[in-house]
């Protein structure tokens, strides 16, 4: 059991770099949000960044994770501003948000929540090993692991010339270490995985009912913007949207158990109709319900 236990985790997370592979080929769109703000938004799901150009400097969220794609934001944001880089924050440690850290160096610190910091040196080898093979060997070229230098516990402030960073922790969710990006000043809100728009999420690395819970908390600082960890800016109708899929796949696994089916049946009877037209439909809701199942018996 165990075996086969580790074989079906392995496999999980070829099919998450998979992913991560195919949304990385395609070029990021650059939105101006705000006249400080910018989301750095993945085509076709692709992962998502952001940075907010303050009186002292910029501020990065997020830093992609092949050698390419961080190059781009690093160019993108020198097209906006020439102001350097003094901060960058990961939401959490997924290496498509974090690998990239190191074309951030000249940055003053690189901040996370305390276990965003301890899974990247947890899972350094593995995680980086399955990133080139899916990514390429290139991809990494000359990939150094770039650890945040500040972490907290619970919520940090960061104050950058005028403007003020709220980096809140939340309950384990999409991870054991996510952390949202509140800039008050600009009604913003960078989410990294905490939210997905247009495309199904990815559960199997957190607590489905953290998931949950941190969506409510998103809805309610009831910002204008939201920025999530893939697809395109959302206002609160995206959280509201998000939300539901969340509750709609709750119910109809509870639905499923209820009529005596256990995980691989589930798994391959799941139909969520509402949803077809999202990305990765077909890929990951057989995998989110199977999680939702082991939730709901205890064998988390």
């Amino acid at each position: 059991m165990r075996h086969t236990a580790r074989f079906l985790t392995l496999l999980i997370l070829s099919l998450f770099f998979v992913i991560l592979e195919d949304s990385a080929q395609a070029a990021p769109e650059l939105k101006k949000l705000t006249d400080r703000v910018y989301a750095f938004i993945g085509e076709e799901g692709g992962t998502n960044s952001g940075f907010v150009v303050t009186d002292s400097g910029v501020v990065v969220i997020d830093t992609q994770g092949p050698r390419g794609l961080a190059l781009d934001l690093r160019k993108r944001i020198k097209e906006v501003t020439e102001l350097p880089v003094i901060y960058v924050i990961n939401t959490h440690y997924h290496g498509d948000h974090t690998f990239g850290n190191q074309y951030f160096r000249e940055a003053l610190a690189i901040i996370s929540h305390e276990e965003t910091r301890s899974l990247l040196i947890e899972k350094d080898e593995p995680h980086r090993a399955r990133f080139k093979g899916f990514f390429g060997e290139d991809s990494l070229d000359e990939f150094t692991l770039t650890l945040p230098e500040i972490t907290f516990s619970d919520r940090l402030v960061l104050r950058a010339g005028s403007t003020t960073f709220e980096i809140v922790h939340t309950p384990p969710a999409h991870t054991y270490g996510d952390a949202y990006v509140y800039v008050p000043g600009e009604d913003v809100v960078f989410t990294g995985d905490l939210l997905y728009k247009g495309r199904l999420p990815w559960l199997h690395d957190g607590v489905f009912s953290g998931a949950l819970k941190a969506v409510d908390e998103l809805i309610g600082l009831n910002a204008s913007r939201y920025v999530p960890g893939h697809g395109d800016v959302a206002a609160k109708e995206g959280l509201l949207e998000y939300k539901k899929y969340l509750l709609d796949l709750d119910s109809e696994v509870r639905r499923l158990k209820g009529l005596g089916k256990g995980a691989e049946e589930i798994k391959k009877e799941i139909s969520l109709p509402a949803y077809e037209g999202y990305l990765m439909y077909r890929e990951w809701l057989p995998l989110n319900a199977e999680k939702v199942y082991m939730e709901l018996s205890g064998e988390e």
